[in-house]
């Protein structure tokens, strides 16, 4: 059995531009820096072309011959999030990105109960709505067996059609897959939110999500901020 260990003089850790201390290697006054020195290049090559270590290829062998699952087609992807004690779900391309709370500047004269102000997203003012306000859900704390630890309020950017809107939430929980059929009628029993701004309500992890229609949701945020 043919010993596969390969030692390389690592020069450049020495004496090169990544050793600590003084640079005495001499061919640093021809080459100026390690990765244009043909030493550092033999010293990759050797890397590349060595033989692979016991049992890489058998492993990747066995990995290669494993059964794949299947991918499930047809399905679509939103957004999880909790406003007070309700679970909503938003398609996932409307989301440009979750940050961390932001101060929410006042508009002056504007007594609009869905438009909250004005805060700073990555040096832009962005307008700052309440979705709960507008979906007319009440702003409570989740209890139960299934809190976790360590949750934060986020706030949610999201855009579409060039209308861009940033929203708090009590928390953002991830993305999650569903089939249309796997969307049902959203009685008003079954959700403490208005089931206008709903295309329906969807199950995960035991829990009703209402799934928003966003195609009402912006038309109605725009309207509530004038």
């Amino acid at each position: 059995m043919t010993d596969r260990t390969l030692t390389v003089d690592d020069c450049w850790n020495r004496i090169g531009v990544w050793a600590k201390g003084k640079k005495t290697c001499p061919k640093l006054d021809e080459f100026i820096h390690c990765a244009n020195c043909d030493v550092f290049s033999a010293a990759g090559r050797q890397l590349l072309e060595r033989e692979a270590p016991r049992g890489y290829l058998e492993d990747w062998r066995e990995i290669i011959s494993e059964t794949k699952e299947e991918l499930v087609v047809g399905t679509q992807s939103a957004i999880l999030f909790r406003l007070g004690d309700e679970w909503l779900a938003l398609a996932t391309h409307l989301l440009d990105e979750v940050v961390p709370m932001r101060t929410i500047h006042r508009v002056p004269h504007r007594k609009s109960p869905v438009l909250k102000g004005l805060t700073n997203v990555r040096g832009e003012l962005q307008l700052c709505v309440s979705v709960g306000r507008l979906l007319n859900v009440t702003r409570g704390e989740i209890s139960g067996t299934n809190v976790v630890k360590g949750i934060y309020e986020r706030m949610m950017v999201v855009s579409q059609n060039g209308q861009r809107y940033v929203f708090p939430v009590s928390e953002v929980r991830g993305v999650h897959r569903y089939r249309r059929e796997d969307i049902s009628d959203a009685p008003a029993t079954s959700i403490n939110c208005s089931v206008h701004y709903l295309k329906g309500i969807i199950e995960w992890e035991g829990k009703h999500v209402g799934l928003i229609d966003h195609d009402l949701l912006f038309p109605a945020l725009t309207r509530g901020i004038l």
